[in-house]
């Protein structure tokens, strides 16, 4: 006795289970874990056999394409189609209550938390900043953004135009002065420093809080 196909894609209750087996190959194939993802689909579905599902592209957006493989409900030879969906992706983010700038502490931009659209913005849940404690922006930003990783980074050690303790080091010698740091820097980075008493300034790397060293 031949048995026919199933047919859970040709009515109501296969175009549900069909929405959520694209649900979950659009999460599996974004990595969109804590994300309240919405599809809708931009035109009717397609009848189709139990159809395969295949995700097409690996960025988030607002307009996300899906590929179905099946047969026709009403017969006739297999079919390939691509279907498109309207994307919203809701996530708890921190968002910029007022525009920060380079060189200055986030709490001063007064960070808050909202619920954004990272597909709208296209942006990954990875790209955002979650631990905000301490951090420090590295560049201008707007108010009403979200807070990325990208653009913020620890306290730095030394602040520009801040006065530190310039250590000078050589073989048998070190000597200790006071100078003023041209921009700001990390542990290990390479800022310019104008030693008092120098007409020029000479380059040192940051070793500490409030501290560079110069090496001969």
């Amino acid at each position: 006795m031949l048995l026919s196909p199933p047919t859970w894609a040709c009515d109501t209750d296969g175009e549900q289970r069909l929405l959520e087996r694209i649900d979950i190959q659009a999460r599996e194939g974004l990595a969109l874990d804590g994300v309240q993802l919405e599809l809708t689909p931009i035109g009717a579905l397609p009848a189709l056999v139990a159809p395969s599902v295949r995700l097409l592209g690996q960025s988030l957006r607002s307009r996300l394409a899906v590929e179905l493989k099946g047969v026709p409900c009403d017969g006739g030879p297999a079919q390939t189609q691509t279907l498109w969906f309207k994307a919203r992706a809701w996530h708890d983010a921190w968002v910029y209550g007022r525009a920060g700038r380079a060189e200055q502490a986030l709490a001063d931009a007064e960070p808050r938390r909202e619920r954004i659209d990272v597909a709208a913005l296209q942006l990954r849940p990875d790209d955002l900043a979650q631990q905000i404690d301490g951090l420090w922006l590295n560049q201008a930003t707007r108010a009403g953004a979200p807070v990325l990783k990208r653009q913020v980074q620890p306290e730095p050690l030394v602040q520009r135009n801040a006065v530190v303790d310039v250590v000078v080091q050589a073989p048998g010698l070190r000597l200790q002065t006071q100078g003023k740091v041209m921009r700001q820097g990390l542990l290990g980075d390479r800022v310019p420093v104008l030693v008092d008493g120098a007409e020029s300034s000479l380059m040192a790397v940051v070793s500490g809080k409030g501290e560079v060293h110069v090496e001969h």
